[in-house]
């Protein structure tokens, strides 16, 4: 395999997509949290700028930019299963590429309800609940009413 090959290409390409974008979310608010804590160091450069953006290049931003970058390569490891010529990082990244085909998988096994089925079965349950409720707030009321009639309360 090539350097920054794609393992398996083709295969479980939903379910890939799917968490790289959910693990993207997640380097996205490790980054800005981190430039928040680090907001109040000083800058690199006084007048740098970074282009198109109003945020001047201070150290939160250098730290913020780089932790997201390196989160990126993390999540291209894990979830394409590009290989790095690291071995124990490559095994890895094999291991969760393997997982997510074969989640895709099991995921296309399942019958998945009709439109009909899921709008019955939630009236079945909404109305469960509904009486559930009510029975639950009559057999209260009726023992906190006897426990009043004794004067435990």
């Amino acid at each position: 395999m090539s350097f920054f090959g794609v393992y398996r290409k083709g295969l479980g390409v939903y379910s890939r997509i799917a968490v790289g974008i959910a693990l993207g979310i997640l380097a996205l608010f490790a980054s800005l949290s981190l430039y928040n804590v680090l907001i109040d160091l000083p800058n690199i450069a006084g007048s740098a700028r970074v282009p198109l953006v109003d945020v001047s290049l201070s150290w939160g931003v250098v730290c913020a930019f780089l932790l997201f970058i390196f989160l990126g390569f993390l999540i291209g490891i894990f979830v394409a299963g590009f290989e790095t010529g690291i071995r124990p990082l490559d095994n890895s990244g094999k291991k969760t590429v393997e997982f997510l085909i074969d989640t895709q998988g099991e995921l296309q096994k399942v019958s998945w309800p009709t439109k009909y089925e899921l709008v019955g079965s939630t009236a079945v349950v909404i109305v469960s609940v509904v009486v559930i409720g009510v029975f639950i707030l009559g057999v209260d009321w009726f023992v906190s009413l006897i426990m009043e009639y004794i004067g435990v309360l």
